[in-house]
């Protein structure tokens, strides 16, 4: 049937005055709307569901710029100003309060507190430094010292500043009781764990999917069932065992040292090595130095260090899982393609597997991470002192006797979430491609 189609004449389509065509009705009709009770409600949910999940972080982000007289009124939005920055002089830190009340030359940020200076012979024999560092109001002194070799010749800064404000807290956080020590502790201890964890993880994952030898689902199903084993079964036999490692190391290993006599030997190896880590500042790096020590024997300590802290956490059931779950979905015929080109599995593994298995590595990374991050319980098990002692046990400086300092730990507590948010931000899309592909097949 031949289709016909009605055309409008050139003479009958309207016309403005310079003899262009008008446009005189839409060709689209705007879709009806329909009421979704349905939907609406699931929008509902979900919105409320996200805002109780995030009232938490936005409580403790609030309480941390907050002074105590505002958190035990229950406000929600602080009172104190953000933040304000006054630059000082040693002279004007070292100058005592009385004096500056004498003088009337009290600074500006302190004038909101003039009548409690006034009304306490206590506060005004101290100086403006000791008086900041006993506020804990929103007063801090900052210390911005950049001490770099080479930009030092171009740009060498050391100065000091009082910071006014709730952000203060965050300084006051940083500064007390070693809080600072306990970040780039565990800073350290994430990093050596992310990396050694990764590599074994990658090792087993690859021999358990790839490699076909006798009784490979046995082990693997054996090694799957220590998932279930709780933590907290496993603290004491591991602290046991850590603390034999250390005692034959500290004791035994010195001794036998003598009794095989390779003291010339061991310090002949060591004095290169300890000069070369001084050489470049690393002397002190995870306790290098000492382990290298030039005049006694070889000491290796993990209880109370970094081993401690590592060794017992080098492989982990749940990332092997992971990556060999990701590892089984990669096609055959890689490996055969592969093989012709003369590869071996340790060439596969690192040129053809880990570049396409990028997002269950960064999962496994992530994963690892949080855990290190927030370990508590066998840190405190395996260290005595703050040398190696990670942020999660510095939370505890900001609890005494007489009650918590309920800004400055939620302070501490938001220092210690950042780092967690931002690897995720970071990696946040292979991150959820990681979750949402491993184990499937095709």
């Amino acid at each position: 049937m031949a289709s016909t189609t009605t055309t409008t004449p050139a003479s009958t389509v309207p016309r403005d005055e310079d003899g262009a065509a008008v446009l005189t009705g839409s060709p689209y009709r705007r879709r009806p709307f329909h009421f979704n009770f349905f939907r609406i409600l699931v929008y509902v949910i979900l919105t409320t569901g996200a805002m109780l999940f995030i009232m938490p972080f936005l409580w403790m982000v609030s309480t941390s710029l907050q002074h105590s007289g505002d958190i035990i009124r229950g406000r929600f939005v602080p009172t104190l100003q953000f933040i304000s920055v006054h630059k000082v002089s040693d002279a004007e830190l070292a100058r005592t309060l009385d004096d500056y009340l004498t003088t009337d030359e009290l600074p500006s940020y302190l004038e909101s507190v003039r009548s409690q200076i006034e009304a306490s012979r206590r506060q005004q024999s101290l100086t403006l430094s000791e008086y900041l560092s006993t506020q804990k109001i929103g007063y801090a002194e900052l210390n911005l010292n950049i001490d770099i070799p080479l930009l030092n010749q171009l740009w060498e800064v050391h100065n000091k500043y009082v910071v006014v404000g709730g952000a203060a807290h965050y300084i006051e956080a940083w500064d007390e009781s070693n809080f600072s020590e306990y970040f780039f502790n565990s800073v350290q201890i994430a990093a050596i764990t992310i990396l050694a964890q990764t590599v074994t993880s990658i090792l087993a994952a690859y021999a358990f999917a790839r490699i076909e030898f006798p009784g490979s689902n046995l082990l693997f199903s054996i090694f799957l069932a220590t998932i279930f084993i709780p933590t907290m079964v496993v603290l004491i036999p591991n602290r046991n065992t850590v603390t034999n490692i250390d005692h034959f190391f500290t004791g035994d290993f010195p001794q036998k040292q003598e009794d095989w006599g390779i003291t010339d030997a061991r310090k002949s190896i060591a004095e290169p090595i300890h000069d070369a880590l001084d050489a470049i500042g690393l002397d002190g790096f995870l306790g290098l130095g000492k382990l290298f020590e030039v005049n006694g024997p070889i000491r290796w300590k993990w209880v109370d260090s970094w081993p401690a802290l590592v060794f017992p956490f080098l492989a982990s059931t749940f990332s092997i899982f992971l990556l060999r779950q990701f590892f089984m979905q990669i096609p055959d015929e890689l490996w055969d393609a592969a093989r012709i080109d003369g590869a071996g599995h340790l060439r596969f593994l690192f040129q053809v597997v880990v570049p396409i298995s990028r997002a269950a590595i960064v999962t496994v990374v992530i994963f690892t991470f949080i855990g290190t991050w927030n370990a508590l319980e066998w840190p405190i098990l395996v260290t005595f002192t703050d040398n190696w002692r990670p942020i999660s046990y510095g939370l505890y400086a900001f609890t005494t006797e007489a009650g918590s300092d309920l800004n400055l730990l939620m302070a501490g507590s938001v220092i210690t979430l950042v780092p967690v948010i931002v690897l995720y931000l970071i990696a946040q899309k292979q991150f959820t491609e990681g979750i949402a592909t491993t184990g499937l097949k095709g």
